[in-house]
């Protein structure tokens, strides 16, 4: 489980087929009011195993971070929650693409997803 700060958080949405757009050497795009935005799955960001579902199928959140928008495509959305934060690196070590960490109400750990990072490491990728 992963958090996504409301901050950095423009809308979620469940995309269709005619707004989405494969460019050969690129990510994937998808249509959002009349403006392409990259997709980026936080499966592959984070290096878990694929969702086999197509993407119509799951949930596409975009999110602004540093002057701009990705479209970060998630397996599913739970609710909002207030949350305690834990920095990781006073605990542990920084890890790219997370701020933190809390502990949810059953007991699990949820990583705190830094946009920035994301965005940051997109527009490095692309750049390349």
């Amino acid at each position: 489980i992963y958090i996504l700060p409301p901050a950095s958080v423009l809308e979620s949405m469940q995309p269709e087929a005619g707004q989405l757009k494969a460019v050969v050497g690129r990510p994937q795009l998808i249509r959002v009011r009349d403006e392409f935005v990259p997709l980026v799955s936080l499966r592959d960001v984070f290096d878990v195993e694929a969702d086999t579902r197509p993407l119509t199928e799951r949930i596409v959140v975009l999110v602004e971070a540093e002057g701009q928008t990705l479209a970060l495509v998630v397996d599913a959305l739970v609710g909002q929650q207030q949350v305690v934060i834990k920095s990781l690196e006073t605990h542990y070590r920084r890890i790219a693409g997370i701020s933190g960490a809390t502990i949810l109400g059953d007991g699990r750990v949820a990583l705190i997803v830094d946009a920035g990072d994301i965005v940051r490491a997109h527009a490095h990728a692309a750049a390349a």
